[in-house]
């Protein structure tokens, strides 16, 4: 058989073709063999399409006379093939929308028979043909659906391979790996900025100055890959590239000519179809990459251009009251055409001289355009009831960039060091919006630097109009914005269509020219891998589709990229959803789940800037992390044996089945207590069980083996006889009683000051004994430490104190209030009692306390250390006092290392329940350690102050911080070490934690260790976190939802004490490798809470809107303190909890003893 040629129908696509079988077209036999065997057009009894001259408004060809074209195939045969077999598409040819072509195969048995079909793409002839036809469409759809693409049916053979996919103009990789989202995301192409591709001079000028990092008022110098980031950035502000449309499929037809094709619609297009690409995106460099500063300089190299004014809105035409000057005529007019005049006046330009007249004229007439309001929805029957109104909005240099509160000061930081000659305007929490500046105050500045709670009090000023009108009532709503930055905006992924954030409405009410969101994982799942492996480390469906859809909702509804954030009444274009095209189940095609692939790639590609890690990774310091596995105290496996005991009486006696039993569903959140206990016993877990519970708990377990009332099995019987003994000897444990009595870590020193002398031991040890060493507790000992203050450096004056009998009274005191009366609390989870050793009452510590006054006019407190002089040495009775060991195998560890490495290194130490930090802090403050705690009781504006001071001032060596706010975005880099206290089970976390230290401008290797107890549940969660996926990850909301931690709960045992006597008590502990001195220059200081922490400038109240520049307040303010003593813990009135917007305060965490 004959091929026609190729310009059968040339303004068609050459598709595919229809299988027709002898039994389904509908003719006879004899019928059946006058089918002509070589190809031949269908017969076309309409007028032919007229191409060569078009009418307007000819939508439609109608039927008119035959017009035959030359063919050897029978209409009447044809007729009856539309009838029956063809009679979906008979429609569709006779109104143009395709051409046909048919042959008689003789492949087999002469009884099929195939159309070739020939498609008019919706991009041709479209003023003579209407595609909007609905019905036309659904037959059209149905008509691709089961068209067979594969060559061989195109030449007319009937038996080969079908294909029900057009063949891809690039055929896919041939591995067969289909890329997962986290390989897409690590493998986007680092960007390349050309300046000669920009067509303004002004805008060439402004990349290459990013390029070749020559940015006035920048004083830092970029790497290589900021400055190509930044570049990057100006490119898709200034000239956004066209990109064709994603959802279009890019084919080729059986004449290898090419087109697209949406499989989606069925849409089919022969030239294609391209949106001008987002003035804006998604900085997505890694953590710790510095994308601050290259935020930043971007902004510095652009601060002379102002906004442009859209298109859409044309010029305004001035009237003035009378004839102006040719001076503010000229200023009207560069001001209106955005001419960068602030460079052409501009030292550089001008040296010595000054244009003061000029740049006057030029700041009284800024640029503006008339927006008009959009049209209401509901339009009166009265026409001339409805006048659209127009606000008027003024052209900016300004950016606005919009930060989480916690990374306000950090901003403020950085542009005081990177750009201090920003103009920059900062505005933070304030309980009315009317203290912003006025508009066209707000033209003077180049960064107007906001926190996210601060904004998104403004959509309390988001109103309607009478038309229905969504308004914004503010400053900012006048002023077009050269662009918006959104610092850890990876929260807009959480907006819908149905449900935007708070956050997202108002940037909606505001003009920019540009949109960015800043953050080194735009979801969730999308963290650190290395682009050379990026393929191996796979997320879970579930996780990828919560990722794909994050980003699905940033780039529709905060980007507004086309065609994702396409609306339903635009007029040339249909909408795409997100969901449809790029979240669509996978499924064994291959071929629907690479084109869905290929649409996220492609959206990828045009959204997000960065580089792979594998170029980052030279300039990141070097990350050393190694698990710590530690032998637990006989103390500490003590505790963790109750958990133990408890779960073991527990579940012989409910026999596992009944509502008693701590895995029974009902008792789930107990449960869930239980092991929240048990995890923070691994540190320390001697508040746990008092001995009244544990005997509680005794009794009626020998209860109920006594009546025998239910059967058990020998190995239940064996497992609670251990218990029931184990609990006994816990019950009896002397040193467990004081730490379940005063909530405190028991430690031992030795060469207790006055130990000689009668009492004295007796009356400071918490367990009443004396001897070498001596049991007490942190806040004792800074009873101890106050007390001696004065006497520091005079052995005589403490021989009388000693000999006199104050001290050993003064101490029994102190210790009788250590150990009665603390709340019991800690064990559901409300946090650690404050033990306030204020004893203001009592004599002899006013006699101390008189020694102390305040200074006039500074933070500080004057305290007895003033009276020390440096060349005084400490007195002999305390020098040889030191600390030797504690009940806690990892605080002793801590203990170790932080006093091995303060001097040289800087130190993070991450917790995760609000007593480990607190056991932490009072080791740190008896040894004198400068430190602070990052807690979540705290505001965001003390945090933000705790890490500048961290990072600036060397006095401070260590940071215990929450490991739940160890925030995106906090950059640490002074800090060289990490500790975990416990394992991280989540990785994504642990990452978070450690990218605040590894960070580009760190200076030192990072070293991270991660704290272990043997034996026990962590050794579980460490082999687990190995070998868990995301999926499991994203699964499980406590580890009891992880079946192997399910079952190492259920079958809990008793773990092996050491050799130890029970009588032992500094056996019982875990030594510490080398004692540490109680007594020193810093011990029993009382401290100011403010007292040395950074402070460049009196900072506004946090209830004041702070609407002065930056660089005139320095960015950072003095009014917030650090821990105070623990001395001073019951006063908790600013450790109160962070105030949230639109709720009430939280009441403060009873007793916690961070400030």
């Amino acid at each position: 058989m004959t091929l026609p040629e190729s310009s059968t129908f040339p303004h068609h696509v050459a598709a595919g073709c229809l299988h027709v079988s002898r039994v389904d077209s509908g003719l006879s036999d004899e019928q059946w063999f006058r089918l002509p065997k070589q190809w031949n057009p269908f017969f076309r009894s309409d007028q032919e399409l007229n191409r060569s001259i078009v009418a307007s408004g000819v939508h439609h060809i109608e039927l008119t006379e035959s017009l035959h074209k030359c063919t050897n195939f029978p209409l009447e045969l044809q007729e009856l093939l539309f009838e029956v077999a063809l009679a979906p598409f008979a429609k569709l040819f006779r109104h143009h929308w395709i051409e046909l072509e048919f042959v008689r195969s003789q492949d087999d048995a002469d009884i099929n028979s195939l159309v070739r079909v020939y498609l008019l793409p919706d991009d041709k002839d479209r003023s003579l043909i209407n595609r909007s036809n609905k019905p036309l469409r659904r037959h059209w759809n149905s008509l691709l659906s089961k068209l067979d693409f594969s060559p061989s049916a195109w030449k007319g053979k009937s038996n080969g391979d079908r294909s029900f996919q057009p063949a891809l103009m690039q055929p896919p990789d041939q591995d067969g790996a289909e890329p997962s989202l986290l390989q897409l995301f690590n493998t986007i192409p680092s960007p390349k900025p050309s300046p000669d591709y920009l067509l303004d001079s002004n805008d060439r000028e402004y990349c290459r100055s990013l390029l070749n990092c020559d940015i006035p008022g920048l004083k830092t110098q970029l790497f290589l890959y900021q400055r190509e980031a930044a570049a990057a950035m100006f490119e898709r502000e200034a000239q956004p590239s066209q990109r064709t449309d994603p959802r279009l499929c890019h084919v080729v037809d059986q004449n290898g000519d090419p087109w697209f094709f949406d499989y989606i619609t069925g849409e089919v297009l022969k030239d294609g179809r391209s949106y001008e690409g987002v003035s804006g995106g998604i900085l997505a460099e890694e953590m710790g990459s510095g994308k601050t500063l290259i935020c930043l300089a971007l902004i510095a190299a652009t601060r002379q251009q102002p906004a442009y004014r859209p298109e859409m809105y044309t010029a305004p035409i001035i009237v003035r009251p009378k004839l102006g000057s040719l001076a503010d005529m000229a200023a009207a007019a560069g001001s209106m055409a955005s001419v960068p005049w602030r460079s052409y006046f501009s030292r550089e330009q001008c040296g010595d001289r000054e244009y003061t007249n000029c740049l006057d004229k030029i700041e009284q007439n800024p640029g503006w355009y008339l927006m008009p309001r959009p049209a209401p929805k509901r339009v009166s029957r009265q026409p001339e009831a409805f006048e659209q109104q127009s606000d008027k909005v003024y052209l900016s240099c300004a950016s606005l960039v919009i930060v989480p509160t916690n990374l306000l000061e950090q901003w403020k930081d950085e542009i005081a060091k990177h750009t201090p000659d920003l103009r920059t305007l900062v505005l933070t929490k304030a309980q009315v919006p009317t203290t912003i500046p006025n508009t066209l105050s707000l033209l003077q500045y180049d960064v107007i630097l906001v926190s996210v709670t601060r904004f998104e009090r403004l959509i309390d000023n988001r109103i309607k109009d009478k038309h229905g009108s969504w308004v914004l009532l503010s400053p900012l709503a006048q002023v077009h914005f050269k662009r918006i930055i959104i610092d850890e905006g990876h929260a807009l992924g959480h907006s819908t269509l149905a449900k935007k954030s708070n956050l997202l409405l108002v940037v909606e009410q505001l003009q920019t020219s540009a949109r960015w969101v800043v953050t080194g994982t735009p979801s969730k799942g999308l963290y650190g891998v290395d682009g050379s492996c990026a393929g191996r480390k796979e997320l879970s469906h579930s996780q990828e589709r919560k990722d794909t859809e994050h980003i699905g909702s940033i780039a529709a509804h905060y980007l507004n990229a086309r065609p994702w954030a396409n609306k339903v009444l635009e007029d040339g274009d249909t909408t795409a959803d997100w969901r449809v095209y790029v979240m669509q189940t996978k499924n064994n095609n291959e071929v629907q789940n690479r084109r869905r692939q290929s649409v996220l790639k492609s959206t990828l590609d045009s959204l997000i800037i960065r580089h792979p890690k594998s170029e980052l990774s030279r300039l990141l310091p070097k990350v050393t992390e190694k698990t710590v596995y530690i032998d637990g105290s006989y103390q500490d496996i003590m505790s963790l044996n109750l958990f133990a005991a408890y779960i073991i009486l527990n579940s012989v006696q409910s026999q596992r089945v009944d509502q008693d039993y701590f895995f029974h569903p009902k008792q789930r959140k107990y449960l869930d207590e239980l092991v929240s206990n048990e995890r923070q016993a691994s540190f320390f877990g001697g508040n746990f069980f008092t001995a009244t519970d544990i005997h509680k708990a005794v009794l009626t377990a020998e209860e109920f083996l006594q009546k025998g009332d239910v059967v058990i099995s020998k190995e239940d019987d064996c497992l609670i006889r251990e218990a029931i003994t184990f609990a006994k000897m816990a019950e009896a444990n002397k040193t467990r009683e004081v730490s379940s009595r005063c909530f405190e870590v028991p430690i031992y020193i030795e060469d207790f000051p006055g130990r000689e002398y009668a009492g004295v031991l007796s009356s400071w040890a918490v367990d009443g004994k004396g001897g070498d060493k001596m049991c007490t507790i942190a806040p004792l000992v800074v009873v101890l430490q106050r007390y001696v203050r004065p006497w520091l450096s005079s052995p005589e004056s403490l021989e009388i104190v000693f000999n006199s009998g104050t001290f050993a009274t003064y101490g029994a005191k102190a210790r009788n209030k250590a150990m009665g009366g603390v709340p019991e609390i800690i064990q559901r989870g409300e946090g650690p009692s404050s033990i306030a050793f204020t004893d203001k009452d009592d004599k002899m510590y006013k006699d101390v306390s008189k020694q102390k006054k305040a200074r006039s006019g500074t933070l500080e407190w004057a305290d007895v250390n003033d009276t020390l002089e440096k060349d005084e040495e400490i007195a002999k009775p305390l020098v040889k006092c030191r600390l030797v060991s504690t009940a806690s195998a990892k605080l002793s560890y801590l203990i170790d290392q932080i006093t091995k490495y303060k001097d040289e290194e800087k130190i993070l130490v991450f917790y995760e329940t609000e007593n480990v930090g607190w056991y932490i802090a009072g080791c740190l403050e008896i040894l004198h350690i400068p430190h602070l705690i990052y807690a979540k009781n705290l505001k965001a504006e003390r945090r933000a102050q705790y890490v500048a001071t961290f990072n600036e001032m060397s006095k401070f060596r260590v940071m215990l911080m929450d490991l739940k706010q160890a925030a995106f975005g906090l950059n640490m880099n002074s800090a060289s070490r990490i500790y975990f206290v416990n394992p991280v089970l989540n990785p994504q976390i642990e990452a978070q934690a450690i990218g605040r230290a590894r960070r580009i401008g760190q200076s030192k290797d990072v070293t991270v260790e991660t704290l272990v107890l043997r034996g026990t549940l962590e050794e579980l969660i460490v082999e687990r976190k190995k070998k868990m996926t995301q999926e499991e990850h994203r699964r499980i909301k406590s580890i009891m939802d992880d079946r192997p931690f399910y079952e190492w709960f259920q079958n809990a045992r008793i773990l092996p004490l050491p050799d130890v006597a029970a009588d032992d008590g500094p056996g019982q502990m875990a030594p510490l490798a080398v004692p540490v001195p109680l007594f020193g220059r810093g011990s029993g200081q009382i401290i100011h809470p403010d007292q040395d922490l950074l402070a460049k400038g009196e900072r506004e109240s946090s209830d004041r809107e702070c609407a002065t520049p930056c660089s005139d307040n320095g960015g950072v303010g003095s009014s917030f303190g650090r821990k105070r003593p623990l001395s001073m813990a019951a006063d908790a009135a600013d450790a109160a909890a962070e105030d949230a917007v639109d709720k009430k305060p939280k009441k403060p965490a009873k007793g916690v003893r961070f400030a």
